[in-house]
């Protein structure tokens, strides 16, 4: 079990991002060109004129092309990508174990949670929503064996989100990916808000007068008979169940706001038919899961949708100037010039038959 958590599952992820490393291998290309997109901050090359980069304060990074890092960045330049992703991936779970931290011992705050639990359970029975238990008794009475791979999907949360990150940047335009990118960021932004700010607990953290059983966090207090087996002999994943997990984060719930979200972008955006037509079912199965295993409310799930919508729109928070200045001075300070975009990147915005406009509108 500790060997799957703490050495399998990172190693998965790491193998992942190796492989988006060596397909994006690409023959060293230099800056160029002038983009006047507004993606020319993250992800895009930048103006190099004198004037622009006193104006913005930026660096002239262009003296350390020939250094090894940045021969080896240019190489391959989905380096940087994993190094965003680890960026944020780290800001979002350090701040959610320092909220829990806050919390841990605080009785009014979980006493708080519970009610506003309370709540949308009453909400979700006044509308005829309150599928959540009588979902998971069926499928704990009738279909026992799917409990086990609905927790395998809940835990592979995270691996199918670094497998969408490689292919985006693999094969849609470098804009598209960009703002794909600071969605997702802005996503867990607008999800880190709105949970510490209206703490909830899950159906799973009711007590057991409610009925709900927590398949994937086996209480003591909860008879093992009531338990699939092969749900409580399953490892847990270092990803979505370690020791500063913040418990009282169930609104709104990102496993499915972000498992939408990756399907509407390969609906969208993505060149191949058959990953179009499939896109839909991770979100069903999310939705499924996070219910099934009592780890979130319906109304938790409405509102994770609605999350990713507000992110595309507010994505533009990361194009600031300022965030550019920061990369820009980081790379003097490492002594390195960011990649940039190179003639197969061109090629392939100019052969994109899809915008990445108001899609979300």
């Amino acid at each position: 079990m500790g060997t799957f958590k703490n050495v399998i599952e990172p190693a998965t992820i790491a193998l992942i991002f190796t492989a988006g490393t060596l397909i994006n291998r690409r023959k060293p290309r230099y800056n160029h060109l002038s983009l006047d997109s507004k993606d020319a901050s993250l992800g895009s090359s930048r103006t190099s004129s004198p004037d622009s980069r006193q104006a913005s304060w930026l660096p002239e990074n262009s003296a350390f092309r020939h250094n090894l890092l940045s021969r080896f960045l240019a190489a391959f330049p989905f380096l940087l990508e994993i190094w965003y992703w680890l960026l944020t991936y780290w800001i979002y779970q350090l701040a959610r174990a320092y909220s829990a931290h806050l919390i841990r011992h605080d009785d009014a705050t979980w006493e708080w949670a519970e009610r506003h639990a309370l709540s949308i359970l009453s909400l979700e029975k006044k509308f005829g929503l309150a599928i959540d238990l009588p979902l998971q008794h069926f499928i704990l009475s009738h279909l026992p064996w799917l409990m086990p791979i609905l927790a395998k999907i809940y835990y592979s949360h995270i691996a199918v989100g670094v497998v969408f990150i490689v292919y985006t940047y693999t094969f849609l335009p470098s804009p598209t990916f960009t703002r794909i990118r600071r969605t997702i960021a802005m996503n867990n932004l607008l999800a880190f808000i709105i949970f510490t700010s209206w703490r909830c607990s899950p159906p799973r953290l009711l007590p057991p007068e409610f009925g709900y059983i927590d398949i994937l966090h086996p209480h003591p207090l909860i008879p093992s008979s009531t338990v699939p087996q092969e749900s409580s002999d399953l490892p847990p994943s270092t990803w979505n169940n370690n020791r500063p997990q913040l418990t009282l984060a169930a609104m709104p719930s990102l496993h499915f706001g972000t498992s939408l979200f990756l399907a509407i972008c390969l609906e969208r955006f993505s060149p191949h038919r058959p990953l179009r037509v499939l896109a839909p079912l991770w979100p069903a199965a999310m939705v499924l899961t996070i219910l099934a295993t009592a780890n979130h409310w319906v109304l938790d799930a409405v509102v994770g949708a609605v999350v990713p919508f507000l992110g595309w729109r507010l994505s533009w928070v990361f194009e600031s100037k300022v965030f550019e200045v920061i990369e820009e001075w980081g790379f003097w300070v490492c002594r390195t010039e960011k990649p940039v975009i190179g003639d197969d990147d061109d090629a392939r915005e100019r052969s994109a038959g899809k915008e990445d406009g108001g899609w979300m509108a």
